[in-house]
């Protein structure tokens, strides 16, 4: 009896031993894979500051002679679907800084970190109401005729660039805010905000700030959209209804049925068929003092406009987003007999511009001489140059102040031989 007693002893002390062993060995194991993923973890983050800090080198060295262009690199924090072909990019200082403030409805110019000084640069409003702690740019998806993936962003599209690669924790170079489209902090007039498709960024700000600072203002949302999957952050603007009783929001859908517009019942708001008019917008209103904001394509904005200074609308009180040619009539140039002989120096290449109708920078780009660009319209001052000798007039007024030896190529057109720094 007593060695039974003695092996059940010794067997449970064996058991207990490798019990003890085999927990010691997976509390190590654990061990070691906890400071592994804290290594790889830290290891991440010095990469990322090495990153980040080249980037920023890169950055200032590539724009210090950009006069008044502010950039940075900013951090891709996360990244949300709005709809079928609109995306969300929410953008935070690298570092966790406070961000510059700005005013509802203007952009920011948006670029690729990569190597090399002239890259595809595209303007994109700000989508969110100003907050220190992040930037929100909505991009819609434009497909140019032939892309293809894997090209660069100067073949396939910034905007489809953006789509395809960028991921949470990616950087992006931006500039900015600009513009000279947004709501005046001053304002207490009524609204009235008219926006079609992707048109809508600038005015979400706008909404969503009027709510956070004059609640009691007026405000008349009326949006153009295709169909409920063609609606970026639609939903979400009129699901703020209930806490801004002071604002109407409309949305117009050109291909919706009355079925898509009964399952949009849950939501405030009102939802119908087809386009609206300036007479729809009219019937909207309560108030006739208003400011109107449109954003949209050109050719909508005009139509809209049109209608509306018809109706008696003062052209005072309307504003529109200022890229593209919107409104804006484009002179055409003298004709030169011979032309003008164009050089770019720092390219090694000379042209000659005999089309009144083509900017400098159409010409540099018909010559192979890579150049930044951004609105191509004058306003966001990514396409400007040295220029070395000679002189330039404009088609439009620029909203861009520069220095005297510098030009906008996107709008300027050559009134003498020219040679610029490119």
């Amino acid at each position: 009896m007593s060695q039974v007693i003695i092996l059940f002893a010794a067997s449970a002390l064996v058991i207990v031993a490798t019990s003890q062993f085999a927990s010691a060995g997976i509390s190590a194991t654990r061990i070691r894979s906890r400071a592994h993923r804290r290594y790889l973890h830290t290891l991440k983050n010095l990469r990322n500051a090495a990153e980040i800090a080249r980037l920023d080198s890169e950055l200032q060295a590539a724009t210090s002679n950009q006069s008044n262009l502010d950039w940075r690199v900013m951090e891709v924090a996360e990244i949300v679907d709005e709809s079928d072909d609109c995306r969300s990019f929410y953008l935070v200082d690298p570092y966790r800084q406070q961000l510059p403030d700005f005013r509802p409805g203007q952009y920011l110019m948006v670029r690729p970190a990569l190597a090399g000084a002239f890259q595809t640069t595209r303007c994109y409003s700000l989508s969110s109401s100003p907050d220190g702690r992040y930037w929100r740019i909505t991009v819609k998806r434009q497909e140019p005729p032939t892309a293809e993936m894997g090209l660069p962003p100067t073949k396939m599209g910034l905007s489809v660039w953006l789509h395809e690669n960028i991921l949470a924790g990616d950087c992006l170079l931006v500039g900015g805010p600009n513009g000279h489209f947004y709501l005046p902090a001053e304002s207490t007039q009524p609204l009235v905000l008219l926006a079609a498709g992707v048109g809508i960024t600038p005015m979400a700000s706008m909404l969503r700030w009027s709510m956070e600072n004059t609640p009691e203002r007026p405000v008349v949302l009326l949006y153009q959209a295709k169909d409920q999957r063609h609606w970026p952050l639609g939903e979400s603007l009129h699901s703020w209804l209930p806490e801004f009783p002071a604002c109407k929001a409309i949305s117009y859908f050109s291909r919706a049925s009355g079925d898509d517009l009964r399952k949009l019942a849950v939501l405030p708001g009102e939802f119908h068929e087809g386009k609206f008019t300036a007479m729809d917008v009219l019937a909207a209103l309560t108030q006739d003092d208003c400011n109107y904001y449109f954003c949209g394509p050109d050719a909508w904005m005009q139509q809209l406009r049109d209608g509306l200074t018809d109706a008696g609308v003062s052209s005072q009180r309307m504003h529109w987003e200022s890229f593209g040619s919107a409104g804006v009539p484009k002179p055409h140039a003298a004709e030169s007999e011979t032309g003008f002989q164009v050089s770019f120096r720092a390219s090694g290449t000379d042209a000659v511009w005999t089309d009144p109708e083509q900017s400098l920078w159409e010409l540099a780009r018909q010559n192979d001489v890579e150049l930044p660009s951004g609105c191509l319209s004058g306003v966001c001052g990514s396409c400007r140059a040295r220029l070395l000798g000679g002189s330039v007039a404009y088609d439009r007024n620029i909203s861009v102040e520069l220095k005297d030896d510098e030009c906008l190529t996107c709008v300027a057109h050559p009134t003498s031989d020219v040679q610029l720094d490119i």
